[in-house]
């Protein structure tokens, strides 16, 4: 228990270091957000229209200045405003997080079911053809960017077969409330979740496939094949009820993996969420909306995190009494 604890200490002081970074990270980009927000340099502005832009945005303040803002506006629970789109931070991710939900959420599950299964099989029955493909196939993969995949399989599905719509999450003129409307969104999700399935199942595969087969070797599996029992049997009654703890942290620290490679998958397909909300932020030097989806993406990854360690605690005894070892 001792262990969690320090592990929860340990994620609450990297969240703590991250908020100080994504206050001042943005402000390292070049560029001038004046500019941005006016759409004319500060030399073709009055000295009073610059002062005044200025003092909106509080440039004309110390960073430590900047920075209680900064702060205040976590506990407000505004996030800050965005200058640019002329709306508070909580809003405008508000609605677009779902969007990126609805493409993160499907592709975890997904990959955690392939990989869990498939690795499960192949581990167990190590050495055979399927484990060898399977294996060789999972490298290439993993050693892939997900906008790869995503433009592989815009090509193959989209350009060439014309089965999936490629860009937004509806087509025009489908009324919403409808059956028609539902599946219209599916179609369109079915590309995007697909590409983050492929990019984060490799991982799920390897870890599964690599513990099993050590686990195989132990004398309790042994002894279960010796008495008989099915492979159904002892993959799901006893390797994978000893394994769940690594695969579990596993799939909560790729949590983490889905969401960022959504915010480059959603440009990719021109879908309106945090990753498309992200990329007007940094081109308009939107400091504000950068911060704010900066500091709601990492509180989702390390609740996750901290999540993880709690069903690691709950599934396992040996966590209980104090023998974790990460």
């Amino acid at each position: 228990m001792k262990k969690y604890q320090k592990n929860l200490i340990l994620a609450l002081v990297c969240f703590l270091i991250v908020m100080v970074l994504n206050f001042f990270l943005p402000r390292l980009l070049p560029g001038n957000p004046i500019a941005y927000l006016t759409g004319f340099s500060e030399e073709d502005m009055t000295p009073a229209q610059v002062a005044y832009y200025r003092q909106v945005l509080h440039l004309d303040e110390p960073l430590f200045v900047q920075f209680g803002y900064y702060l205040r506006s976590l506990f407000d629970g505004t996030l800050g405003y965005s200058y640019k789109k002329e709306a508070p931070v909580s809003a405008l991710i508000g609605q677009r997080l779902g969007y990126t939900l609805q493409i993160t959420l499907p592709a975890v599950l997904l990959s955690t079911a392939l990989g869990l299964l498939w690795g499960l099989h192949c581990g167990y029955k190590k050495g055979g053809v399927l484990d060898k493909l399977s294996t060789t196939f999972q490298i290439v993969v993993n050693t892939m960017p997900s906008f790869v995949i995503a433009l592989v399989l815009m090509i193959l599905f989209c350009f060439r077969q014309r089965w999936f719509p490629y860009t937004g999450l509806n087509s025009a003129g489908v009324s919403p409330g409808t059956a028609a409307y539902l599946w219209d969104r599916i179609r369109h999700l079915i590309l995007p979740v697909l590409t983050l399935t492929i990019a984060a199942a490799p991982s799920r595969y390897l870890l599964m496939r690599n513990t099993v087969r050590q686990v195989t070797e132990e004398k309790y599996v042994l002894y279960a094949k010796e008495r008989g029992l099915s492979d159904h049997k002892i993959k799901f009654g006893y390797i994978l009820k000893n394994i769940a703890q690594p695969f579990i942290t596993m799939v909560g620290m790729s949590v983490s993996t889905c969401i960022g490679g959504s915010l480059v998958i959603e440009n990719i397909f021109s879908i309106g969420g945090m990753g498309r909300l992200l990329s007007d932020a940094v081109y308009t030097l939107d400091y504000p909306l950068m911060q704010g989806i900066l500091f709601v993406t990492t509180a989702i990854m390390t609740v996750s995190i901290v999540v993880t360690d709690v069903i690691c605690i709950l599934i396992d005894p040996r966590v209980r009494l104090g023998g974790w070892q990460v």
